[in-house]
């Protein structure tokens, strides 16, 4: 009988280490920013094959939170549900007249598509940015990335 009881013993403490290791791993994946994960994240890298959009938009200076809310909107709610859609950031002037999206797209056709559904009228809010804050997009390829280098 005390046999058992050890032997449930040593169980027992080997499941707690085998969990505590579990959660020390996990915490130091998501410290790296290394979290696995069945979509594709934003990355900046030229080793990429995705398709990189830089829009500038200029919006009149009283209307630039408007448009940024518009594209808050827009992309949470439609564009983000695209098929090819990776993301997109939205970064405002300081001065109020422009308005500066980063997006990422799995290639040309998905970025086809969602153009051809806000023309459609499929996504008001965007439809609504492009028709009053002059954009200027285009279609990029990363060639370089320098980081921060201590040395």
């Amino acid at each position: 009988m005390f046999q058992n009881k050890f032997y449930s013993l040593n169980l027992f403490i080997m499941k707690i280490k085998l969990l505590s290791l579990t959660l020390i791993a996990t915490t130091l994946i998501n410290a790296a920013g290394l979290m696995i994960s069945s979509s594709p994240k934003a990355t900046i890298s030229t080793a990429g094959s995705h398709l990189t959009v830089v829009n500038v938009l200029s919006p009149k200076p009283e209307e630039q939170q408007k448009i940024v809310n518009l594209l808050q909107d827009g992309i949470s709610t439609v564009i983000s549900k695209q098929k090819g859609f990776i993301s997109a950031s939205i970064h405002k002037s300081m001065d109020s007249e422009h308005v500066v999206v980063y997006a990422q797209w799995k290639d040309q056709q998905a970025l086809n598509n969602a153009v051809k559904l806000i023309e459609a009228g499929g996504a008001p809010s965007m439809l609504q940015v492009f028709s009053s804050a002059n954009p200027d997009y285009h279609p990029y390829k990363v060639v370089s990335v320098n980081e921060f280098n201590k040395k």
